[in-house]
């Protein structure tokens, strides 16, 4: 087990403090218009309407897992299907007429008629409560320590709408299941998460910032194999499986350098992974020139 690294000589308020600095810098190298094009937000970041942005975000997030060309594939399919209007195609969302459009799309676990219902579900939603949003924050408690509680109610509301127009019988299979995971199962929830990220954290040409009325700092951050590895390398977490208490581990720890927002950090951190200059395998060159190298226990044993 790695042991948080330590800059020799530097009180730890110092070493927070720098790595704070370090955090920002990463921050401030990422975000450009060519990391959103390598990010699964870069589907809802095409529309201007927020109706259609809670849409494509659900779905897109929910989708996004697995190599980055396949899922990018899949979801360019479904949009096509969708048409210029998501929102107006879902809520016009049709069983009998529509599930057939979708059935020669398969996804891994994802069957055709499973992103189907995942939009019948949405149509549900926003005729019932008038947006996805407005059913969430109905869920939300203040007094909740993070948003985990509300996720909770969340999903579970809407894994109780009926579909059997969909399957034919009133049923949850797997590959449904695997878009509606709930915090209390240990999942870490982490397309979920990312979902609720782009909806709550205010507009910086990455997150959208469309529902005000849950506070970025209850988010938690959206665990992926990089961020679960990063934070391990900073002692974020100790951890040796991912789940949502590491997932609320490395998000208490981000709290220390920004409480009122901790997952400003989550898409530079995200990134560091997905562009390859974080490797899983040994590359002392790349470690070298991370600015958060003085606080990773990885980097520190390489260089």
């Amino acid at each position: 087990m790695m042991a948080p690294a330590k800059t020799v000589g530097l009180a730890p308020l110092d070493r927070r403090r720098r790595l704070r600095a370090a955090l920002e810098r990463l921050r401030a190298r990422s975000g450009s218009s060519r990391d959103v094009s390598q990010d699964p937000v870069e589907f809802p970041r095409r529309f201007r309407d927020s109706r259609d942005i809670e849409i494509v975000g659900w779905l897109a997030s929910a989708l996004a897992y697995g190599r980055v060309s396949l899922f990018r594939a899949v979801l360019e399919r479904v949009l096509a299907l969708m048409g210029s209007s998501p929102y107006r195609f879902v809520l016009g969302f049709d069983p009998g007429r529509d599930v057939r459009r979708f059935a020669r799309l398969y996804y891994r676990m994802n069957r055709g008629e499973d992103i189907a219902c995942l939009l019948y579900l949405m149509r549900s939603v926003i005729k019932r409560h008038g947006s996805i949003g407005a059913l969430f924050e109905r869920g939300y408690h203040g007094k909740d320590e993070d948003i985990g509680p509300a996720l909770e109610r969340f999903v579970r509301h809407v894994r109780g709408i009926d579909t059997t127009p969909i399957y034919g019988r009133r049923l949850t299979p797997h590959g449904l299941s695997q878009f509606l995971s709930l915090p209390s199962k240990g999942s870490a929830c982490k397309r979920l998460n990312l979902f609720l990220r782009w909806m709550v954290r205010p507009d910086d040409g990455v997150d959208f910032g469309l529902w005000k009325g849950i506070p970025p700092a209850k988010l938690v951050i959206p665990l992926d194999t990089h961020i679960f590895r990063i934070g391990r390398y900073l002692g974020f977490t100790r951890r040796r499986t991912p789940g949502w208490k590491a997932a609320a581990d490395i998000t208490r720890a981000l709290r220390r350098f920004d409480p009122e927002d901790p997952l400003r950090y989550d898409f530079a951190l995200c990134h560091l992974g997905i562009s390859g200059n974080c490797p899983v395998r040994k590359d002392t060159d790349k470690c070298r020139i991370c600015p958060l190298l003085p606080s990773c226990a990885r980097g520190r044993m390489l260089v």
